[in-house]
């Protein structure tokens, strides 16, 4: 048993340095020490007892459906979708299962210039727009989940990382263009 907590602590450790990888990232943070359960019973009826440790698990269909949605209005920007979530790890370091909290959506728009905050408010609502076409009540996982936006300029970049209900309450409240962009840069 002692081994599968340092397995399950390496392990931690390793997921927690890659989801590192989002600058600004409000995704919640994992305790230190991964809660072990008993879950439902696997395929062959026996229970497993499950460290949960968080995860993302791509969703190609959802990724492609939303690409093709999201170029109809913005040929040039590049999308996909993923499920955050958490595995289920065995005491042998297997994955479960994985048990998905949220859909996020990652989208990458070619700007001219960064400093033009009205020009990525805008495309900030033409985004919006097209989620519109994918509610969270049609995704896997209950929550909402976030909406990432990175501008690309041509030396540099920007990312912008919401929450999805962050953004559409932006909106409800009438902002938009360079107002918008400035509240969520501020979040």
């Amino acid at each position: 048993m002692k081994q599968f907590f340092i397995r399950i602590s390496c392990t931690f450790i390793i997921v927690l340095l890659s989801a590192c990888n989002f600058p600004g990232s409000k995704q919640p943070i994992p305790n230190a020490a991964p809660e072990t359960i008993t879950v439902e019973p696997s395929q062959d009826d026996q229970p497993v007892e499950c460290a949960f440790m968080w995860a993302k698990d791509p969703l190609p269909e959802l990724s492609e459906n939303f690409t093709q949605t999201l170029n109809a209005t913005l040929p040039n920007a590049e999308g996909y979708a993923e499920a955050y979530g958490e595995n289920c790890v065995t005491e042998t370091g297997d994955i479960a299962r994985f048990l998905d909290m949220e859909t996020d959506y990652h989208v990458t728009l070619s700007v001219d210039d960064l400093d033009d905050k009205e020009t990525l408010g805008k495309l900030v609502e033409e985004v919006m727009e097209v989620l519109v076409e994918f509610p969270t009540e049609d995704t896997p996982g209950p929550h909402p989940g976030y909406i990432g936006l990175t501008f690309e300029a041509p030396n540099d970049s920007f990312r912008l990382w919401a929450m999805r209900t962050e953004i559409e309450v932006a909106l409800e409240n009438g902002l938009q263009g360079e107002e918008l962009f400035i509240a969520l840069q501020n979040k």
